[in-house]
């Protein structure tokens, strides 16, 4: 068969019907099973096209059982390879229908549609868990606080008063962040130095629970780089790839894909500063557009030709999806203190390490309001972009 021949057998029901089996919450603290389950109908799926599949096992302090990455294999694994990289865990209470379900959907029917190639590109289909957070740190807080009142089992604050101590050092957390990318343990201690002599005792109780919870544990919990906190299984994957001398030409990452609409309103600002302007290209949309119609794909200094072919191929009459591109030619360094927004997902471990990747995004919170909610259910996404999305995908590996 011709490469249109392939392409063509993207399947919209097979997209839909991956995001409805696997929708639901999964998060590590409360849905265990769920994760569990998630991780083997994954592996099921990938291993009933033909695909070499395993799990990445690991074990993280104050847990007893292992967290599992699925990793399938596509072609020659001598190769360099490219990876397309999703997350399938949750925040907590959200069914997580486009974050990140929309993009598990997208990289498991790409699988599909390679596997059934003669003789296919290197290809590794990375479905990683544990990218919204280090479920560590968070477990010997949420046990800390109920331990001392100020959480009860639900993990609800027991007062109005604690509510407000929370939202108040939360927000001077935030504001520290904008100033320095330091360590949250040094951030907090500025936070309590900067704010002794007018804290109440119990503001100062609260910082110093936090300090004492992040200084205990953050140590044996890190995983090595400034991502540390978040992004956890990609992170981890990476260190398997580089011990086992695995070769990744360059990513493919999706966070939140589905999330579309031609209405007004339906999209907020972006952080665009001045010096990023130049940086910019669109596609049926324009900076500063408040209709959510379109995707965003970025990429970093070492990433451009990717970038370049992805965002020509959505331009392609099948496929015609509006975006805005950002090329980012700066070292890791400068975008982590500078634009951060741009690593909120698993590409960026490897632009850490100076591989080449792209990141594709509904922009998210920028987008919708029922990010990380309990609204980000599964009819809210536009399949027919995902749809778009795969044979976007299938172009850039292919051609």
């Amino acid at each position: 068969m011709k490469l249109e021949d392939y392409i063509n057998q993207v399947d919209i029901e097979e997209i839909y019907k991956t995001v409805l089996d696997l929708e639901g919450p999964k998060y590590p603290l409360d849905n265990w099973e769920a994760l569990e389950k998630a991780a083997d109908y994954i592996k099921e799926k990938l291993e009933s096209y033909g695909v070499e599949t395993e799990f990445q096992e690991f074990y993280l302090d104050g847990f007893k059982k292992p967290f599992k990455n699925v990793i399938g294999y596509i072609g020659d694994r001598s190769k360099p390879a490219v990876l397309l990289g999703s997350h399938y865990d949750t925040v907590r209470h959200s069914p997580g229908a486009n974050d990140n379900l929309s993009a598990v959907a997208v990289s498991l029917e790409t699988a599909r549609i390679l596997s059934k190639l003669d003789n296919p590109p290197s290809v590794i289909i990375a479905v990683f868990t544990l990218e919204e957070g280090h479920p560590t740190i968070r477990k010997y807080l949420e046990d800390y606080l109920q331990k001392n009142g100020w959480l009860d089992h639900q993990n609800r604050l027991l007062s109005h008063e604690y509510f407000k101590i929370n939202k108040k050092v939360s927000k001077l957390l935030s504001e520290e962040w904008k100033k320095s990318k330091d360590s949250i343990v040094t951030r907090l201690n500025v936070i309590r130095s900067e704010n002794k002599d007018t804290f109440t005792n119990k503001e100062l109780a609260f910082t110093d629970a936090l300090i004492d919870v992040y200084t205990k544990h953050f140590a044996k919990s890190k995983i090595g780089s400034k991502l540390s906190t978040f992004v956890v299984g990609s992170s981890l994957y990476l260190q398997k790839a580089q011990k086992e001398n695995i070769q990744i030409e360059y990513v493919i990452n999706y966070d939140c894909l589905g999330w579309i609409s031609n209405q007004e309103n339906s999209q907020k600002s972006l952080p665009i500063t001045e010096d990023m302007k130049p940086l910019l290209q669109f596609h049926k949309t324009e900076l500063g557009s408040t209709v959510g119609n379109f995707i965003g794909i970025m990429g970093e200094k070492n990433s451009k030709p990717q970038l370049d072919k992805f965002m020509k191929y959505c331009e392609d009459p099948d496929s015609d999806i509006p975006y805005f591109g950002l090329y980012i030619p700066y070292e890791f360094d400068v975008i982590y203190n500078n634009l951060i927004d741009t690593l909120r997902s698993d590409h960026a471990p490897f632009w850490e390490e100076g591989i080449p990747g792209i990141f594709i995004s509904d922009t998210a919170n920028f987008r919708s309001p029922y990010y990380h909610t309990g609204a980000d259910t599964s009819n809210r996404i536009n399949y027919e972009v995902l749809k778009k999305i795969t044979t976007v995908t299938l172009k850039t590996i292919l051609q």
